[in-house]
């Protein structure tokens, strides 16, 4: 099935507006495997054409069945929010922000004295630290929720895919059978009106426009199913985009985010320790006056080694935050393509 839109002309727009009727060569028909094409014959043969009501209700059922299915699409479609994602992103963009890694590269300046604006004792500076990884991890909690939540939508919306496709091939299935009843009417009409020019009878120019509205409600039921088949049409590829952004950032969850956190998390915890090792140093050179060259050449190593890593962690903080800023905009694209799917649905209950 094609998210493009049908070129196929309504049938009733091949209505003349003289006395006879012209007719095109099916479409759907041919298209049809022939078990499908016997399908349509059987649907076809049970059509009385003469019978309004009959014509009224070719393939009502499918119809009624496509809306309700629409119904719960826009249902499924607004309770798949992926707002919480945008939430828990920016609450962990505060988390990072709270620390200014800029203000960590003056030679001299322990690292986690710049982080907590005041000199602090090492468990003191243990302690808050750990805060900070717990509300991470516990963001980081809710994303892999969300993941999971992604991919539960995605699970639904492949069979909502194959459901409407389901609805596209039954409406198909009735269209195929009003082209082929057409062409038996067209057919009786010819012949109709090739009596009825030889003979003079009211009763048959009678029976002869009988059959001109029979092939019109044909027309016009043609019409409307295939009106419900368009609907089929445009919604498969609104369903392929939101999966593809699902997909989008299902993955930016997993690779990016969910890998550079714990990466991110080492390297603070790295720095913690180097910055205890620094503080026991100070501490040993004081004691021991004797090592006081030795004491100062670990601290300068130590020193050296503090900004490395530090290099190394600005540097992932840095991917960290670009990782969620593309995150947040694949999550507006999201919010974009749902709102375009929500348009097409209220169009379709509007019919």
């Amino acid at each position: 099935m094609s998210g493009k839109k049908s070129s196929e002309k309504p049938f009733h727009t091949l209505a003349s507006s003289g006395s006879s009727f012209s007719v095109s060569d099916p479409i759907v028909f041919p298209s049809l495997p022939q078990e499908e094409q016997s399908k349509a014959l059987y649907l076809a043969s049970g059509l009385d054409m003469t019978d309004y009501e009959d014509v009224l209700r070719f393939g009502e059922d499918v119809q009624k069945s496509l809306k309700h299915f629409t119904h719960q699409l826009l249902t499924q479609v607004q309770r798949n929010d992926t707002s919480p994602i945008r939430e828990i992103l920016s609450s962990l963009v505060e988390q990072l922000d709270s620390i200014d890694l800029d203000e960590f590269a003056q030679q001299g300046k322990g690292f986690f004295r710049k982080l907590f604006k005041r000199q602090k004792s090492v468990q003191q500076i243990v302690s808050q630290y750990n805060r900070l990884s717990v509300q991470i991890d516990r963001l980081t909690v809710h994303l892999k929720r969300a993941q999971q939540n992604l991919l539960a939508d995605n699970d639904m919306l492949n069979k909502v895919f194959e459901k409407n496709e389901e609805y596209y091939q039954k409406i198909n299935l009735y269209i195929a059978a009003l082209e082929m009843k057409r062409m038996d009417a067209f057919k009786q009409l010819q012949k109709m009106e090739q009596d009825a020019a030889q003979v003079d009878n009211p009763l048959m120019q009678q029976k002869l426009l009988d059959m001109k509205n029979a092939v019109e409600w044909l027309d016009r039921r043609m019409y409307d199913l295939q009106i419900s088949r368009e609907i089929a049409i445009q919604t498969a590829p609104q369903i392929r985009m939101i999966q593809s952004t699902n997909e989008m950032l299902i993955e930016k969850i997993q690779s990016s985010i969910l890998s550079t956190i714990p990466l991110w998390q080492s390297q603070i915890s790295m720095l913690v320790n180097l910055n205890r090792q620094h503080r026991a140093n100070e501490t040993s050179k004081s004691l021991m006056n004797t090592s006081e060259k030795m004491a100062e050449k670990n601290a300068e190593m130590m020193n050296i080694t503090n900004h490395a890593d530090l290099d190394q962690l600005k540097e992932t903080q840095t991917q960290l935050l670009d990782s969620i800023e593309e995150t947040l905009r694949i999550q507006a694209d999201w919010n974009e393509k749902q709102q375009a799917l929500e348009k097409t649905v209220h169009k379709i209950e509007t019919i």
